[in-house]
């Protein structure tokens, strides 16, 4: 005889989030454009639910903050273009990705996303239920319908500037200064004056 057990309450939520639309936030500060880009639309189309299809809307919402501060490996912002061609007469134009940021801040992960999302007849709607913030205030109705936080794509190093003294003098030397070395971040260097040559057959006093 066998036994076939009944669906608890935990199951039966989790079967309505699957459902559901969620919401989701992910802060972009320090994180390369094309894997956030890539995370972000994973999530956008549903690909992470169990019930993902790729001709079934399904996916969730995603809120995507700090975007002034997102990232490119090396020379990309400059490098990167970005064409567009609406078609009309003296429409065409290639911007770089630096003077498209400076304009919008939001326009690079916003371009970075839609693409990573495919050339399909969903990629309109799925869009729509993107959300991008240049820094990290938001409004108060999407704050409240925030439910999960995902990981970012890459780990934020500190600065320099973030270290305590204590960090500091707990880290291994490379090189010993000597007691007269000056530290131009910590004490600045005071200003000789401008240096006179002296006249011919005249001492220096």
């Amino acid at each position: 005889m066998s036994f076939r057990r009944g669906v608890s309450r935990f199951d039966r939520v989790n079967q309505w989030l699957q459902f559901s639309r969620q919401w989701h936030v992910i802060d972009a500060n320090q994180q390369d454009a094309e894997l956030l880009g890539d995370k972000v639309a994973r999530y956008l189309a549903g690909k992470h639910k169990p019930i993902y299809h790729p001709e079934t809307d399904c996916g969730d919402h995603v809120v995507v903050t700090n975007c002034k501060d997102i990232a490119m490996h090396g020379f990309d912002w400059k490098h990167t273009i970005y064409k567009f061609n609406m078609e009309y007469p003296k429409s065409k134009a290639d911007i770089p990705a630096w003077q498209i940021h400076e304009y919008d801040p939001c326009r690079v992960a916003f371009l970075s996303i839609y693409r990573s999302l495919g050339n399909n007849l969903l990629r309109r709607r799925l869009i729509q239920r993107l959300h991008l913030f240049p820094d990290s205030e938001m409004p108060d109705f999407v704050r409240k319908n925030i439910g999960s936080q995902l990981r970012q794509v890459q780990e934020v190093v500190k600065r320099s500037d973030e270290y305590t003294a204590e960090e500091r003098a707990a880290f291994p030397r490379v090189v010993k200064f000597t007691e007269g070395h000056v530290v131009d971040w910590e004490k600045s260097i005071p200003n000789p004056g401008r240096h006179t040559k002296p006249v011919p057959g005249q001492k220096d006093k």
